[in-house]
């Protein structure tokens, strides 16, 4: 199979000039200026319509639902019922593409390694990379909101206008919000330091993405979509895997080879206050053990006892 990666996606930038420039905090848009360096991808046989999406799927689809515009308020159909939902003015969610055409799966890996993002293995997948068909009808779209992921997104068919705002109020957000909802996680409580937006701000960025158009999303952008016809389009998105990751897991593999540290954490949540203390007191003695072991080890050494 040829290879086809970001090369083929960011002409007539270069991998390098896009690392150096836009990734991982710089939206950048390449308009479809030559659809021929995406023909691996643009003639996939169930790229070429909707309908043809339906006819290769044998997972179940996601269905967005109209009260909230946003693709994870959505229920799970048949392929077969997904159709009507789409006829119903729903947005068509296809995860997993990756399993369905080769193409897409070796696209998905190469853009992973092109971006040297890291996985932590099969078990515990930090990277999380995955391939995603939206089709969104005629004045569908999707509520403001910001991910925990990256997007590269390539418009297939229809037009879709996308806007995009930086988001001030979290850097690096570890979860994704969206605007309007009356919760957000404990998590992204403690990450914000300054009110999340409502609406986007008068100057934000405004893209329309047309048949052969890529963009790419960084982390944490506020963006919204709407549409005028109806729209489809492939997206490849990848999870952030952060530094906290990396030495949690890295660690946590250097710290379970002490028979010490491999001990029942015992008495934690006990009633007994002083069965709790003596737990803390253990704690703490293990604590400060590592704290005089740190300066000897090498972030080298965590990766390599991890596999990272």
């Amino acid at each position: 199979m040829k290879a086809f990666g970001l090369n083929e996606f960011l002409t007539p930038l270069t991998l390098d000039s896009f690392l150096q420039s836009s990734w991982p905090n710089k939206p950048l848009f390449i308009p479809a200026n030559d659809q021929k360096k995406l023909n691996m991808i643009l003639q996939i046989s169930q790229l070429q319509s909707l309908e043809a999406v339906v006819a290769a799927r044998t997972l179940k689809v996601r269905a967005c639902l109209p009260d909230f515009d946003d693709e994870y308020s959505s229920i799970h159909l048949s392929p077969e019922d997904s159709l009507k939902a789409y006829n119903n003015n729903m947005t068509l969610v296809f995860d997993s593409m990756h399993l369905q055409d080769d193409v897409i799966a070796q696209t998905l890996a190469n853009i992973r390694a092109e971006l040297g993002l890291v996985t932590g293995g099969a078990d515990n997948d930090l990277c999380k990379a995955r391939s995603i068909v939206y089709a969104t009808p005629a004045g569908g779209g999707t509520r403001l909101h910001f991910d925990a992921n990256v997007n590269f997104i390539i418009q297939l068919h229809g037009s879709k206008r996308w806007q995009l705002a930086e988001n001030k109020s979290v850097i690096n957000p570890t979860e994704r919000f969206t605007a309007g909802s009356l919760e957000m996680s404990a998590a992204l409580d403690k990450q914000c330091h300054a009110p999340l937006l409502d609406e986007l701000p008068t100057d934000c960025q405004d893209f329309l993405m047309l048949p052969g158009c890529v963009l790419f999303v960084p982390r944490g952008y506020w963006h919204q979509t709407t549409t005028d016809e109806d729209s489809m389009s492939l997206n490849f998105t990848f999870s952030q895997p952060t530094w906290a990751d990396i030495f949690t897991k890295s660690m946590q593999e250097h710290l379970l080879q002490s028979s010490e540290w491999r001990g029942l954490a015992d008495g934690l949540e006990s009633a007994d206050s002083k069965r709790r203390a003596t737990a803390v007191a253990q704690f703490e003695t293990l604590l400060k053990k590592l704290v005089h072991e740190i300066p000897r080890i090498s972030a080298t050494q965590l990766l390599q006892q991890s596999s990272l």
